[in-house]
């Protein structure tokens, strides 16, 4: 007799972000000249104060458990970052420390949906939103724009139900770059707090913003904020992806509470370095934060004048994150099949857009070094476009277009 796992085992899609790395690493460990544009996952070294930080914890010996819900060092770091970037005072007991933004996501989804309940999202999406929202128990509502990669703020607005508990948004948005408008923060904010839902602004990038943009704040039109939860960590900002730790922000006391008893019944707390390592990034020197927005920002203007050279490709051009997403529909609609192909023929890894919502589209990253960027779009160009020279190499092999 076959043991059963169960039903949401089967109903949980794997992660094609982590799939893709994982295929990426695989074919590097083989010695394959592969190009990979499909990550998150920033180049730019660790801030000093975080190494030195890691360091001096080390050298103490003394390696223990934190308070489950983060440090009182931390979290008095996560109150001031916000206060500068939010211009609004919370209270210690209105911040909990997690193993990176995404578990604080988790954290909040398990204390405050319940079973059918409704959590909406534009899309295009991070691809963890659906998955995360089942596992709680909810049904995700994706809303998708009427053109282009925007939905607006009417749109979001006229997917909420009487079921609906939550909205998610992310802005800068994980895969398009695209900043949401102060207007479309502003509806949203006070829709959500004058129908007692949840808003959950996913504000992992709001700092990583190019050409002198600016996020809208979403404190700017939050009255009580009790239904407002800002999530955010160090992961994208400092390039410290391998800390792991994150943090959501609420008024609602309750709300942090319980989302406090869903980790400290999972990962019981937060790793002892990590947090310190984590409270220097943000207490030292925020110039590395700056020197990265240069790097990606020049990365970027790189990525596309690449794409431009690719016929019948529509982007637009990224404003934040480290992410674009490329309309390739003219050569594929199926976005899958296509990166797979990409992948294949032309050893460049990139994400396929249907995992987020908008299948046609690739997710390209422009986190990487620069001459990979550039390399790896030439790649692809070669691999769509009949106009593109027949012949090119790929390593130390010279390859030709069948």
């Amino acid at each position: 007799m076959t043991l059963q796992l169960s039903k949401l085992a089967g109903l949980i899609g794997d992660s094609p972000t982590l799939k893709i790395n994982a295929q990426a690493r695989a074919l590097k460990a083989a010695g394959e000249p592969l190009i990979h544009l499909g990550g998150g996952e920033p180049t730019y070294p660790a801030p000093q104060a975080a190494v030195q930080a890691i360091e001096k914890k080390a050298a103490s010996r003394k390696i223990k458990y934190t308070p489950s819900s983060g440090t009182p060092e931390l979290k008095k770091a996560v109150l001031s970052y916000t206060f500068a970037h939010y211009g609004r005072q919370y209270e210690v007991a209105d911040v909990i420390i997690s193993a990176g933004a995404k578990q604080a996501l988790y954290n909040f989804l398990l204390a405050a949906v319940d079973p059918g309940d409704e959590v909406v999202f534009p899309a295009p999406y991070w691809v963890s939103y659906p998955e995360m929202v089942r596992m709680a128990g909810g049904v995700p509502v994706a809303v998708r724009p009427a053109d282009g990669v925007m939905v607006t703020a009417q749109e979001t607005k006229a997917a909420v139900t009487p079921k609906t508990k939550a909205i998610i948004i992310n802005s800068p948005c994980n895969p398009s770059g695209q900043i949401f408008p102060e207007d479309f923060i502003r509806q949203i904010v006070q829709f959500a707090e004058k129908e007692n839902i949840f808003l959950v602004m996913d504000d992992i990038y709001h700092q990583l913003v190019f050409d002198g943009a600016q996020v809208p704040n979403p404190c700017a039109y939050a009255q009580k904020g009790e239904n407002l939860v800002i999530i955010n960590g160090v992961s994208k900002l400092y390039g410290l992806t391998g800390l792991r730790i994150g943090w959501a922000v609420c008024a609602n006391k309750d709300l942090i509470k319980a989302m406090g008893k869903m980790q400290a019944q999972s990962t019981s707390c937060n790793g002892d370095v990590s947090e310190a390592a984590a409270a220097a990034a943000l207490t030292g020197s925020q110039d590395c934060v700056q020197d990265m927005c240069s790097v990606l920002q020049a990365n970027r203007d790189a990525l596309l004048a690449e794409l431009a050279a690719i016929p019948h490709i529509k982007v637009l051009k990224p404003q934040g994150t480290f992410y674009s997403f490329a309309d390739f529909s003219y050569y594929n609609t199926d976005s899958e099949a296509l990166a797979q192909y990409l992948l294949d023929k032309a050893l460049v890894a990139v994400v396929p857009g249907k995992p987020f919502g908008l299948d046609g589209h690739l997710r390209i990253s422009f986190c990487a070094d620069r001459d990979s960027v550039v390399e790896g779009v030439r790649r692809i160009r070669w691999a769509l476009d009949k106009t593109a020279p027949n012949e090119i190499k790929i390593g130390d092999k010279l390859v030709k277009r069948d």
